[in-house]
């Protein structure tokens, strides 16, 4: 018997200290990820000459968070924490990786179109990667992996401020004969990549805000993030980091408060953009080369003038899949395996379902509202509900959220402080002290 309790105890003992190695493992892998990533953006936009597309082997960013996914799941598969839900969703990527393969053998799918639509599905299911990674630190651990993403925001945020203020060419959002309007995007591969991080760098921002209130060092950072989203010259930017104030505003002041809240709000923005493009001659060069853009583009637009302006351009896109999917019957929708690589809508709904099918998507997207959505009507929980339908809205509008390698991790870090904040506010004890 004492035997047996001593062994006993030595298991648990031996348990104890693999799940501490495993998780400075993860932390590890964490840090040196998030901390190179920065550098591996600018290496890439300067590799490219601020392109978007081009030589694989320019794309130091998607090596840099492919090491980081693959080694993330190589720890957690040694250390044996992961969970059925875990094993669901590797079945989801996986068969949604056996549909392309589907695809490439009995349709005309390239190989590159093939590996493309392999790195699609690799960064959508990256972001159940890093919130499996996430949950098995500690506090302590998790408090500051999220302090050094929250200095890449800021790194991100002033390489879009140092693009407008210098005029920094690479730097631009927009370049080449067809696309003369005003934008920065700093260091970051796509524009509408630019905004999906904004959104979630400000989403985590007031998260904290919802939870901790307000001080200097938020509000120098909220102003530092609507600034740069300002800059970004794009529409989704704007609705996102509106859409992210009425959802702090809500779940923080109730919807009375919160709408008059956000009259004022929007008065007092628009006064303030009416002033500095009365004053500031660059901003107002700025505004007038995109109107004059957005202008062209309406003269050109033919019917849905409206729509193609203000979804830039994707409803067409959208129209000419649909009329290539009714030549298939329409069996992609169901099947996945459509090489939407070749010519993305760019709206990730539309995407995501041509290439996984819409059952697998379905179950994708509730496994990203289990995520963000908890029960109750608590701060936490409503902020939770609000920013998923604004991660959704952003996502199957715009595009580049779901499918961002650069945007999973922030998404995924707020996900785990929902639920541990979720948990604390309902007085649950926390076992990661």
């Amino acid at each position: 018997m004492i035997d047996s309790a001593i062994l006993m105890r030595e298991s648990r003992a031996g348990a104890n200290a693999w799940a501490r190695s495993s998780r400075a493992m993860i932390w590890l892998v964490l840090i040196i990820g998030i901390a190179l990533s920065p550098l591996a953006d600018f290496l890439s936009i300067y590799k490219l000459n601020g392109q978007v597309g081009g030589d694989m082997g320019a794309r130091y960013s998607l090596f840099v968070r492919g090491a980081m996914v693959a080694g993330l799941i190589a720890v957690m598969l040694s250390s044996g924490r992961v969970r059925i839900s875990n094993w669901r969703i590797c079945l989801l990527a996986l068969l949604s990786v056996v549909m392309s393969c589907v695809s490439l053998v009995v349709d005309e799918m390239t190989v590159g179109e093939f590996v493309e639509e392999a790195i699609v599905i690799a960064k959508v299911f990256s972001l159940f990667v890093y919130f499996a990674a996430f949950s098995e630190l500690k506090d302590a651990q998790l408090e500051k992996v999220e302090a050094l993403m929250r200095v890449t925001l800021v790194v991100y945020a002033l390489a879009i401020l140092a693009g407008a203020i210098f005029s920094i060419d690479i730097f631009r959002s927009y370049r080449g004969d067809t696309q003369i309007r005003a934008g920065y995007k700093g260091i970051i591969y796509a524009q509408n990549e630019a905004s999906a991080l904004l959104l979630s760098g400000l989403a985590l921002a007031y998260f904290h805000i919802v939870r901790n209130g307000w001080n200097a060092k938020r509000i120098a950072f909220v102003a530092m993030l609507i600034t740069a989203s300002s800059l970004l010259g794009t529409k989704s930017a704007l609705v996102a980091s509106f859409g992210v104030i009425a959802a702090y505003s809500y779940a923080r002041y109730g919807a009375v408060k919160a709408s008059v809240r956000l009259a004022v709000v929007v008065a007092a923005m628009l006064v303030m953009a009416f002033v500095v493009y009365c004053f500031v001659p660059s901003v107002q060069q700025a505004l007038d080369l995109s109107i004059q853009y957005f202008s062209y583009q309406s003269d050109h637009a033919g019917g849905g003038r409206i729509a193609t302006v203000l979804m830039s351009g994707r409803n067409v896109k959208f129209s000419n899949v649909w009329d290539d999917l009714a030549s298939r019957d329409f069996l992609p929708l169901l099947t996945g395996g459509y090489p939407s690589v070749r010519y993305l809508i760019e709206m990730d709904g539309p995407d995501l379902a041509l290439i996984m099918g819409i059952p697998i998507f379905c179950l994708y997207v509730l496994d990203v509202c289990k995520l963000y959505v908890r029960p109750g009507k608590g701060q936490v929980a409503l902020y939770g509900k609000y920013f998923f339908v604004l991660l959704m809205i952003i996502a199957c509008s715009a595009g580049h959220v779901l499918t961002s390698a650069i945007v999973a991790p922030y998404l995924a870090v707020i996900a785990v402080l929902i639920r541990r904040w979720f948990d604390e506010e309902c007085g649950v004890n926390s076992a990661r002290r």
